[in-house]
Formats: C-alpha cells, sequence, structure tokens
C-alpha cells in the first residue's frame, strides 16, 4: 500500500492554513481605501463559505470575482452600516449627560440598537456571497435571521466581540494581537463564522428544497 502525502493530515492542515494567510492579506489590500471594506469582506466569505463545504476552487480567482461581482451592493450596504454605526457611537457617548435613571434606562435601548446593528453586519456580508438579492431584501434576511436563529447570532457576535476587547486590553496585548490580525486573525473569524453560517442559511435553504420539491 503506498502512503499518498497528498491525504495527509498534517498537509492538508497546511493546505488550509496557508489558504486563511492569503485571504487575510487579500482581505487587508483590499480594504485600505477603507470604501472598499464592504466588497472585501463580502469576497472573504464568498470564498471561506466554499471552503467549509469542501467547495474549494482558486483562491484568488475565486476572491477577485466576488470582489467585482458585489462591488456595488457591498459597498452600499457598507456605508449604510458605517453610518449608522457612527450615529450610533455618538449618541451612546452623549447618554452620560443624562440623569440617573433614564440613563440607565436608554443604555439599555442602545445596547439593544447596537447588538442588532452589529448581528445584521455580521449577516448581510456573508447573505450577499451565497445569495444573490437587493441591498433592502439582503436587510430584511438579516434581521430575521438575527431573532430566527438567535443563539448562533449571539455566538458569532461574542466571538467578534471578545476578539476585539481581547486584543484591546491593554497595550501588550495589542503588540501581540496586530501581527495576527494582520497574518489570520480576520479570515479564522470568518472561517469559524462560516462553519456556523452552514446551520443558519438552512432557513432559507430549506425553503428552497421545498419549492423544488413541489414543483417535482
Amino acid at each position: 500500500m503506498r502512503f499518498n502525502i497528498t491525504d495527509n493530515i498534517v498537509t492538508r492542515a497546511l493546505s488550509k492554513i496557508c489558504d486563511m494567510v492569503c485571504l487575510n492579506i487579500l482581505w487587508l489590500v483590499c480594504s485600505i481605501p477603507i470604501v472598499t471594506i464592504g466588497a472585501s469582506t463580502v469576497a472573504l466569505y464568498s470564498v471561506m463559505l466554499k471552503l467549509v463545504r469542501n467547495e474549494e476552487g482558486y483562491i484568488f480567482r475565486g476572491f477577485f470575482k466576488a470582489f467585482k461581482e458585489n462591488f456595488k451592493q457591498s459597498t452600499i450596504m457598507w456605508l449604510i452600516l458605517l453610518a449608522l454605526g457612527i450615529i450610533w457611537t455618538i449618541d451612546f457617548r452623549l447618554l452620560g449627560y443624562f440623569p440617573g435613571m433614564i440613563q440607565f434606562v436608554l443604555k439599555v435601548i442602545f445596547t439593544l440598537i447596537g447588538f442588532i446593528l452589529l448581528s445584521t453586519l455580521i449577516y448581510v456580508f456573508p447573505l450577499t456571497a451565497r445569495y444573490v438579492n437587493t441591498v433592502k431584501a439582503t436587510f430584511k434576511n438579516a434581521l430575521i435571521l438575527t431573532v430566527a436563529k438567535l443563539p448562533y447570532t449571539l455566538l458569532m457576535v461574542v466571538i467578534v466581540v471578545a476578539a476585539v476587547i481581547l486584543s484591546l486590553w491593554n497595550i501588550s496585548m495589542l503588540l501581540i494581537a496586530l501581527p495576527l490580525w494582520m497574518l489570520f486573525g480576520v479570515s479564522l473569524v470568518v472561517w469559524v463564522n462560516s462553519w456556523l453560517l452552514r446551520r443558519v442559511f438552512t432557513i432559507f435553504e430549506g425553503e428552497e428544497d421545498n419549492t423544488q420539491e413541489e414543483g417535482e
């Protein structure tokens, strides 16, 4: 029996790591103009969702193809979310000027709004990468998933928030985290989320399967 090195677990693991590093660098380079972060994130999810389904293709070709095809829509969504995020941040800081109980109630409300904004941010880009839809419908589906798949939503929000908080915990942690984020941090978070999104998207793909069965 001959040993096939291509089937070796270590080799395949190293190949995956190499793909993640390449994707992370592509994401960083394509996100430099800031305004293109949405398109870059959609492209990253487009490739990563295929990787977790073992539908590997050409990493570079797949990334740039998705980047180009979804550029307009993903940029519009990114700018909308960025504007809402800036408004939310300013308003949340202004809550410190309100007295006691009113401030507490408003902080609870704004925390809930912040959670919805963050969960929408987490969902809209993989939704755009996986499905062809309008901007309005994509936002609507993101809000539906936020509630319908709440346990998964909470888990993905915790993953993102925890990663950011740990990175910013102190100067020493930041100095360690920055090289890791630049090398594979973003692609690692997207990879973990992509595994969870496989289960989340069954809410839509199940409906598609039922429609096909009824047609037959």
